[in-house]
């Protein structure tokens, strides 16, 4: 007689084994993969020969802010250009006005939007400051909870006005990780806090109190940037805090690596040893990612560079639209700008293809169950493309989406459902 399981994915194309097998999936995990697989379930799911993923990882995303510039015939906040100082100011003034439903419903139906398109594991940084406190933190954690079978959440408290410069962003921080919150954030130690230093060991101080990581935003070009970057990993292993540091954007790292004159003389390469010897990870959200960003010295040196979509249709950037596959396509076309590699090939492609799986997962630190094999969690995406390559360049959505054995996402011809 045959065995009876809870699910069965048929005919799913596995890039590692090279092959079209079958999944059993039972209590929430891999049970077997196998071709042929003689057993009964009760749902099967058929993949017609499509590849079949690991669920997603979206690095860095900022949820609470998402969809606001959405629901109008045109787009709010969308009208001439803004500076960072001005935005920085956009972004309370929002935060401050919105209501605690009205945070709550953007979050879910944004986050909701990233699981259809295969996002199971998600970092969130969230808005805390002086005057708005820990109440985005609240919505976010309230709506987690709901979702909670759903996706996978991580939460930084996330400072946008700066420790230094707003002092009571860092009781708002504190309180935050006290609720809940699993990191915590930073911005621009130079050019918004005016002090690299205390900035960096502000960050540090706050995350031992609490035995959290750090997950801090470096736009900072120029060598202003890669000075902060630098200390920021000379500090990481100062405080033992190797391998629980993330960097994100860090676009002085496409200045180094575009040949400023600055860097000659191998600052870059003294850069990535010093990286390495910290093990600090690095983000980068492609909406802003330069053509020179070092993708392929990070991989080929054994450092982790993930991906995270970043702004989805808000104060600060209308596009977005919470799908790492679409902001794969975008980076590949942005980043052949760059003459030194043809990042639209199938090897190219396979490069991007990391850094919203196995590199996504070694920065949210969850690499050690983050793979399709029996034993492992039944977090798997199913789809309609043949190749995780062409899946990028196809950008369609997954057919399903399956979070520890349930199919929580369905995308047929003429509808989509996502659970929860």
């Amino acid at each position: 007689m045959a065995d009876t399981t809870d699910l069965i994915v048929r005919n799913g194309y596995l890039e590692h084994k090279d092959a079209v097998v079958d999944i059993a999936i039972s209590d929430g995990r891999i049970q077997d993969i196998t071709t042929g697989l003689d057993a009964n379930a009760e749902r099967e799911l058929d993949a017609e020969g499509g590849v079949i993923s690991p669920g997603l990882v979206d690095a860095h995303f900022h949820t609470d802010m998402a969809l606001a510039s959405a629901g109008d015939r045109y787009p709010n906040y969308n009208d001439g250009t803004f500076g960072k100082e001005e935005l920085v100011a956009k972004s309370r003034e929002f935060f401050s006005n919105e209501s605690i439903d009205d945070l709550k419903s953007r979050i879910r139906r944004a986050t909701k939007r990233a699981v259809r398109n295969g996002v199971l594991h998600m970092r969130n940084h969230v808005y805390v400051d002086s005057v708005v406190g820990t109440k985005v933190v609240e919505a976010t954690l309230e709506v987690r909870k709901e979702l909670q079978d759903v996706v996978d959440m991580q939460i930084v408290a996330f400072p946008q006005q700066g420790f230094l410069r707003d002092p009571g962003s860092q009781h708002a921080a504190r309180e935050a990780l006290k609720m809940g919150a699993d990191l915590v954030g930073g911005i621009d130690p130079a050019s918004m806090n005016n002090d690299i230093e205390t900035t960096i060991d502000t960050w540090f101080d706050i995350a031992s109190d609490y035995d959290v990581g750090v997950d801090a935003h470096v736009h900072d070009r120029g060598t202003v940037g890669m000075y902060t970057l630098e200390r920021l990993a000379e500090k990481t292993v100062e405080r033992g805090y190797e391998g629980r540091v993330t960097a994100g954007h860090c676009f002085a790292l496409a200045d180094a690596a575009g040949g400023g004159e600055d860097y000659l003389n191998g600052r870059l390469e003294s850069a990535l040893e010093t990286f390495k010897t910290a093990d600090l990870n690095v983000v980068t959200c492609y909406q802003s990612t330069r053509p020179s960003m070092p993708i392929q010295q990070f991989q080929d040196n054994g450092l982790v560079m993930a991906h995270g979509t970043d702004e989805a249709q808000d104060v600060w950037e209308s596009h977005g639209n919470m799908n790492s596959l679409e902001a794969m396509l975008v980076a590949s076309l942005k980043l052949r700008l760059d003459s030194g590699r043809q990042w639209g090939t199938n090897e190219g492609l396979a490069s991007l293809w990391q850094l919203i799986t196995g590199e996504g997962a070694a920065v949210l630190g969850i690499n050690d169950e983050y793979d399709l094999q029996p034993g492992t969690p039944a977090d798997l995406v199913v789809h309609g493309a043949s190749s995780p390559q062409s899946a990028i360049i196809e950008n369609t959505t997954p057919r399903y989406v399956v979070k520890e054995g349930q199919v929580v996402a369905e995308n047929e011809r003429s509808h989509t459902t996502v659970i929860g």
